[in-house]
């Protein structure tokens, strides 16, 4: 880490600024310490702090992905600038909802939307893009609630509460 001004680091791995007393980087689960436990085995070395649950791990219980460090539990979450989807619809008015509730909690949500045209939201319109911006062939129409990655375990739980996820 370098000293970037006061009472902030920067992360050598992703230039974003860090505080001081973090273990790793949780904008790309840099470690900042040698030598730290993975939390499931704890005589191995982790690779990264998950960027979702703030957990250590090695490599055989994460990786890599879009440029941040995800245990096995959170690899296959859709993430995009730095922000994860918690909820899909192609409901104006229920992804609406759920980002109206999360901020409500005090957390950060956006709806984040690929369609071709504003103008047909709510009606049959399609993208070849997933939200990373990935085609693999799949069509996809969907509105996309997405929150911080150090807010997903918290979103998940109060959308949960609400029966928006089951």
């Amino acid at each position: 880490m370098t000293l970037s001004h006061e009472d902030t680091y920067e992360c050598p791995r992703c230039n974003e600024e860090v505080r001081p007393d973090d273990e790793f980087c949780a904008h790309c689960g840099e470690l900042f310490f040698e030598q730290v436990p993975c939390s499931v085995h704890r005589d191995r070395f982790a690779a990264g702090g998950c960027i979702i649950c703030a957990k250590a791990f090695c490599s055989e219980c994460g990786g890599e992905r879009h440029r941040a460090f995800l245990c096995n539990r959170h690899l296959g979450y859709e993430i995009y600038e730095e922000h994860v989807r918690v909820f899909g619809t192609s409901d104006v008015a229920q992804a609406e909802f759920a980002r109206d509730c999360l901020e409500k909690e005090g957390l950060h949500p956006v709806v984040f939307s690929r369609k071709a045209s504003p103008l047909s939201l709510g009606a049959p319109d399609y993208t070849l893009f997933r939200a990373s911006g990935e085609f693999d062939g799949h069509i996809v129409n969907e509105l996309k609630v997405m929150v911080p990655a150090q807010e997903v375990l918290q979103a998940e739980k109060k959308l949960r509460g609400l029966r928006v996820l089951m």
